[in-house]
């Protein structure tokens, strides 16, 4: 089998680590097995490993699984690789499988009282620690929620203080007012809602009525996965505060109640780089009352049970996030197990609840669901208009309609526009659209960059308008984005950022002899977090004088910035939570595994005002058809307790 998985290795069908991780569990296993039987268990290891880096926590046993192992099913020239590993495991059938590994050293069916290095769990494969994280996370959610079923406040208390923050009483439901009232009573509560549904603007809303109601003694953090979108939260919270502060006339001791800086979760939990062990744990956790976690579809399944080890069980744990974003770049699916019963009723004590505290009839069931009361999701979108062209777009996207998506781009012609990529048309011809389309985009803010530099203008200097004119340089990149679907490829990160430099340099707007060199006007992305810089994975900066680069109003010397690449173009991947007036988006013209309908919806809703597409129409239609749904046991764990509330 090992000489097998070498030729898979060979052919990148798998990594060398699955391959070695395999071998490991070759060499140590017993040898008086039956050869089937060591196939097998090498075989699972290597099958565990390689789904694993797809972003599966584990691996479902199924027929499916049987006849595709490895993907090779879609493989036209590697077919017969299948038949080659059923000859070596006796065509074992898929349901043998765990019966023929019972008393095998590497595996176990017993995770709790018996650790090995691979689990057999709800007729699935698991890593063990990664069976533990999901363990660990599922007892949490149903501990926490299952201890603290009493309310703190009475149903009038709560009534009163929301009905402050949310005067006008509608006919239709306000679900952010429901949001709100959910999160005041459960310790553990999820925020679900599509761009612009006004996620931080709820939150702010809420933390300000429980240091109302808590008499401002809570201890408040904010977190999100990268720096860049701790940023945004900030932000957010920010703008959120001053016009709350402004409309109710809410005093400066409450307003100073709610923290205005965010951190990033590494940062917080004290990451260590190098091992992964945090600073806080359950043996020292963290010492807060309510802990907001935004973007949270972002956070893989370790980092999330890195998180519930270092909380207190008093602890109050909110998370946002959209499902119908992209998940994690690595394995798991958190928010999406999470949210999946958020269409379902709620129990009828809790739709008494939020009858009492918000004045709505939410729709019930006689059924109790612990996880489900714990769900909000918001559906009023404040960004886009409900005729608006990337709002209808969005919607048809989400319902995976390929066909009618694309008709949206005639029938709103200016704020929707569709550069047809065609199969006739080589790979040269395919980069010097895009590229063409970046060099008349970007001209703008390079000349305005010119202009500026001509009259010798202190970037840090307040304008007419009272913004520095490092701002509103930057205010004009960050207006477009350039997103790509890939990294490596003709029309990945990699090559488009290199072309759209150099096309740039042809037109006389940048000045530069290698593309590594910092020249004035060049975009950057940092790739790594500095703490002692302050400067974050996702951060985007602007090179507007010789030797520094401009983060917002923060100059940093060149000689300080972390690891980062040009950012001319960045993966739809890392524009998750930004937004900009006008998003262009360029699709691979051949069908690749990483597009998905999840991938087109989150490039799509990056644009407040316009979007630009460069696709293939077929290739588009395929994306917006396949839908991402990765394995995972989370929502197996926790389904025994949405049933029994047990």
């Amino acid at each position: 089998m090992l000489i097998l998985l070498q030729t898979l290795n060979e052919q990148n069908i798998i990594s060398l680590g699955d391959y070695y991780f395999a071998k490991l569990i070759a060499d140590k296993q017993q040898e008086d097995l039956p050869e089937p039987t060591k196939n097998l268990a090498v075989l699972l290891a290597a099958l565990c490993s390689w789904h694993y880096a797809q972003g599966n926590t584990c691996v479902e046993l199924d027929k499916a699984l049987e006849r595709n192992l490895f993907g090779l099913a879609y493989r036209a020239t590697e077919k017969d690789y299948l038949a080659e590993i059923q000859q070596k495991i006796d065509f074992l059938s898929v349901e043998q499988w765990q019966s023929h590994l019972r008393g095998h050293l590497a595996f176990t069916q017993d995770p709790i009282s018996h650790i090995a290095p691979i689990v057999f769990q709800f007729n699935a494969l698991y890593f063990y620690r990664i069976w533990q994280d999901e363990y660990r996370v599922a007892q949490y959610i149903k501990n926490t929620l299952k201890n603290h079923r009493t309310l703190a406040f009475s149903p009038d208390e709560i009534r009163e203080n929301l009905a402050r923050y949310f005067p006008q009483q509608t006919e239709e439901i306000d679900w952010q007012k429901v949001a709100v009232a959910t999160a005041i009573k459960n310790p553990f509560t999820v925020i679900t809602g599509g761009p612009g549904t006004g996620k931080t603007t709820t939150v702010t809303r809420l933390l300000l009525v429980l240091q109302e109601l808590y008499e401002h003694r809570l201890h408040i953090k904010l977190v999100a996965p990268t720096g860049k979108a701790a940023s945004r939260l900030e932000e957010s919270i920010q703008n959120a505060l001053v016009f709350l502060q402004q409309s109710m006339g809410l005093s400066e001791v409450l307003v100073q109640s709610i923290p205005q800086k965010a951190e990033t979760l590494h940062r917080l939990l004290g990451v260590n780089a190098f091992n992964e062990h945090t600073h806080h744990n359950e043996r020292n956790p963290l010492q807060l009352d309510v802990l907001v976690v935004d973007e949270t579809s972002m956070i893989d399944l370790p980092l999330m049970a890195k998180l519930i080890n270092a909380l207190k069980p008093e602890s109050r744990l909110i998370l946002l996030g959209d499902q119908a974003q992209l998940a994690s770049v690595e394995a798991g699916a958190v928010l999406g197990e999470l949210a999946q019963w958020v269409e379902e009723p709620y129990s009828e004590e809790q739709a008494d609840y939020l009858c009492q505290t918000t004045g709505y009839n939410v729709p019930s069931t006689a059924v109790a669901n612990p996880m489900r009361d714990s769900l909000c999701h918001l559906t009023f979108s404040r960004r886009f208009d409900k005729d608006s062209g990337i709002g209808k777009l969005a919607e048809q996207i989400q319902r995976g309609n390929g066909e009618e998506s694309l008709k949206l781009f005639s029938a709103f012609p200016q704020e929707l526009y569709f550069n047809r990529l065609n199969a006739e048309q080589s790979e040269k011809d395919w980069v010097h659209q895009v590229v063409e389309s970046a060099v008349e985009n970007y001209r703008l803010y390079l000349t305005e960059l010119r202009e500026l530099q001509g009259q010798c203008v202190d970037f840090n200097q307040l304008n007419e308008e009272g913004k520095t004119y490092a701002e509103v340089i930057q205010a004009r990149f960050n207006s477009i984005r350039f997103l790509t679907a890939l990294r490596n490829s003709p029309l990945g990160v990699e090559n488009l950022n290199k072309e759209i430099a150099l096309a740039l340099r042809r037109e006389h707007l940048l000045w530069f002899r290698n593309e590594q060199d910092w020249y004035l006007g060049k975009p950057i992305m940092i790739t790594e977090n500095d703490h002692n810089v302050r400067l974050y994975n996702g951060d985007i900066g602007l090179c507007l004088a010789n030797g520094k680069v401009w983060f917002g109003n923060r100059e940093v010397l060149t000689s300080r910035i972390p690891a980062h690449e040009p950012a001319f173009i960045m993966t739809i991947h890392k524009s998750q939570g930004s937004e900009f007036d006008h998003t262009i988006m360029v699709l691979p013209t051949e069908h690749n595994p990483v597009l998905s309908r999840e991938l087109v919806f989150t490039g799509v809703t990056r644009a407040k005002k316009s979007l630009t597409v460069f696709a293939d129409e077929k290739i588009w239609k395929i994306a917006v058809r396949q839908t991402v749904k990765r394995q995972s046991g989370l929502g197996k764990l926790l389904e025994n307790f949405t049933q029994t509330g047990d």
